[in-house]
């Protein structure tokens, strides 16, 4: 899925992984913060800012747990 299919997914609660993560890696969205597997919630926009390369545009999918 592309970058704003993800974020919608991830806004009604589900992981989102994408391919440059490791398979225990994902992301999702709780009270409009990102939320990363490893306890780190962080704005959208600081999320976002260090991902601003197209390959960060593409290639998401359901995190599988």
């Amino acid at each position: 899925m592309n970058k704003q299919e993800a974020i919608h997914v991830m806004q009604e609660g589900k992981k989102v992984t994408h391919r440059y993560f490791t398979p225990n890696e994902w992301m999702t969205m709780k009270d409009g913060m990102i939320v990363l597997e490893d306890g780190v919630i962080c704005l959208p926009q600081e999320f976002w800012q260090w991902r601003t390369d197209p390959c960060w545009d593409s290639e998401y999918e359901l995190f599988n747990e």
